[in-house]
């Protein structure tokens, strides 16, 4: 079995389209969507891109087995994560302005480009995310995943908390235990290469190919989109634990 994982589209659907194609030539038997189809922000990916929300939800949805909600995927239909880490969102958070959001988020939440306010989804569109999950357990030739846009209690990705240190990524791994998952993938983090850890353990490989193993329980995947860091996709082999990081 290969598996191609994709993540943090952002909208780019050159990108996509290229890796999709990719995943076409390499006869993977299925793709899975990390969340981030949508949202995007011109200072930091690059005004040169085309943009297109609707067309890349909508090769997604016919391109992709699994598929899960990021945080500006949820920004985009106005939902409240479900997985928020402990923080009380308002009931109206999406009606508050802008600066009331940021009062109330204390610099805990991601503030997102004003131009995200102005995305037009179709109804379809609209639908399709609001019923992805934030997180999927998925079983590959004997190995349990657990997928989510980001690491729990922050599954979505919507609080500023990036993983610096092993403990950072321990609520996690507890996360997969508790599901007997030996394995995570998740996206967002949108770092150079890859980052990859356990109990002990958390480092950012630029290798291209190593193997799931102890001391690599949890990885993250490039993003798709062109922008800030070096683009790209994974592909799985799960008979074998062999993972490659691909770039674009």
């Amino acid at each position: 079995m290969k598996i191609g994982v994709v993540s943090d589209i952002h909208e780019d659907v050159n990108s996509l389209t290229r890796v999709l194609r990719i995943l076409e030539n390499e006869n993977c038997d299925q793709v899975i969507s990390l969340g981030d189809i949508v949202g995007y922000d011109d200072g930091y990916y690059g005004a040169s891109r085309i943009q297109d929300a609707n067309e890349c939800i909508r090769l997604v949805k016919e391109n992709c087995s699994l598929s899960l909600i990021g945080n500006h995927d949820l920004f985009a239909i106005k939902k409240i994560p479900e997985y928020n880490a402990r923080f009380d969102y308002p009931a109206h958070w999406y009606s508050l302005p802008l600066e009331e959001r940021r009062r109330i988020g204390q610099g805990k939440l991601w503030d997102y480009s004003v131009a995200e306010d102005q995305i037009k989804l179709s109804d379809v569109s609209r639908e399709y995310l609001s019923g992805l999950p934030e997180f999927i357990i998925a079983e590959f030739s004997g190995i349990r995943f657990l997928l989510s846009h980001h690491i729990y209690p922050d599954m979505n990705g919507s609080l500023r908390n990036m993983p610096i240190w092993p403990s950072d990524i321990w609520q996690h791994m507890k996360w997969m235990k508790r599901h007997n998952c030996q394995a995570s993938i998740t996206g967002h983090t949108h770092v150079e290469g890859t980052l990859t850890g356990n109990w002990f353990h958390l480092h950012t490989t630029m290798e291209t190919s190593f193997f799931i193993g102890t001391r690599r329980n949890w990885m993250t995947c490039l993003p798709v989109t062109q922008g800030g860091v070096s683009s790209g996709y994974m592909i799985l082999i799960p008979e074998t634990g062999q993972v490659y990081i691909q770039h674009i």
